[in-house]
């Protein structure tokens, strides 16, 4: 694989994660997180230090993704940073809904530690569809103002929104609204709702696939044309949804599977965690997509799953019926 190539890929692929506990001061309808975990003992100052250090042996050049919960609300986290920092940590990121990130004074204290990354849960550019995914009164005005904060400080926004029942049709808004308020962002993650934990609860707020694909298509369309780049992470959707065939380099899976970062397969059970439909065997990129989640299955056919042929050296839907 020519370098420039593989290094293209490589940039796609997850970050060394730090859960540092399951606490959070938000109440997102769509967490995937048991809600029996959410009382787990958190992560010791001194616990977090040992795992940094146990990633950088796994890998000296770690990119490091600092998680939770929400790692914001922990006094600690900025002299977490510090230490993954002095330890030459080059990339540093952290995971966040952005409440606290309101606090400039705060945002200081992290970009002074080394912090030069924030992933942003921001997830309507609709103030109280925002609020609602997130169970906060209030978090979209406190969310925005974080991301200025962040931006204005010089640490690199990169946004996360989760796509559910009651948010997909404002995505192309969406792009729109980031291109238009926050110029500076050159990166979103387009999660869409894993159905576990908290969101198994909520399961209506699961969109089937085929109704949320156009509006996919139709982001994905406009980040093209404001080089905005749109990722697809491992939360998100089989590459046959939404034009994603299209975007492979940008989609985690294809970079992972390509790479061979993880273990691939051409069965129709590739991991415990996701599932494919019969007739994705037909398809041209069948051993680069890990399916649906399975829980996903039981609540939607997955007649939506189309297979993906290569016609004259272009990949295009296969859009007979056979086989399904």
């Amino acid at each position: 694989m020519i370098k420039s190539k593989q290094k293209s890929l490589e940039q796609s692929l997850p970050y060394s994660l730090l859960r540092l506990g399951l606490a959070c001061n938000a109440k997102c309808l769509f967490c995937n997180v048991p809600p029996e975990l959410y009382s787990l003992k958190e992560m010791l100052t001194h616990e977090a230090k040992a795992e940094i250090e146990r990633l950088i042996l796994l890998n000296k050049d770690i990119r490091l993704d600092i998680t939770g919960g929400e790692p914001t609300i922990r006094k600690d986290l900025p002299g977490v940073v510090k230490y993954a920092s002095k330890k030459s940590v080059k990339v540093i990121q952290v995971q966040t809904n952005g409440i606290l990130l309101a606090n400039k004074e705060y945002v200081k204290s992290l970009k002074a530690a080394g912090l030069n990354k924030v992933f942003v849960g921001f997830h309507s550019q609709v103030p109280k569809i925002h609020d609602y995914l997130v169970g906060v009164n209030g978090a979209f005005a406190r969310c925005v103002k974080g991301i200025k904060n962040s931006l204005e400080l010089g640490i690199e926004v990169i946004l996360n929104p989760v796509i559910t029942l009651k948010n997909y049709k404002g995505l192309p808004g969406y792009i729109k609204f980031i291109k238009r308020n926050f110029p500076q962002i050159r990166s979103i993650s387009l999660s869409v709702v894993q159905p576990r934990g908290r969101a198994w609860i909520n399961r209506y707020l699961v969109p089937r696939y085929g109704m949320i694909s156009p509006y996919i298509k139709e982001a994905l369309s406009l980040g093209s044309e404001y080089k905005l780049v749109i990722n697809n992470p491992y939360c998100g959707v089989p590459f046959c949804i939404g034009g994603w065939y299209q975007y492979l380099e940008q989609c985690v899976e294809y970079c992972e599977n390509i790479l061979k970062k993880r273990k691939i397969s051409g069965d129709i059970s590739v991991s415990q965690d996701k599932i494919k439909a019969a007739h994705c065997v037909e398809c041209d990129l069948n051993k680069f997509c890990n399916g649906v989640w399975r829980e996903y299955a039981l609540l939607y056919h997955l007649s939506d799953l189309k297979p993906i042929r290569r016609y004259n050296g272009k990949l295009r839907l296969y859009t007979s019926n056979k086989g399904m």
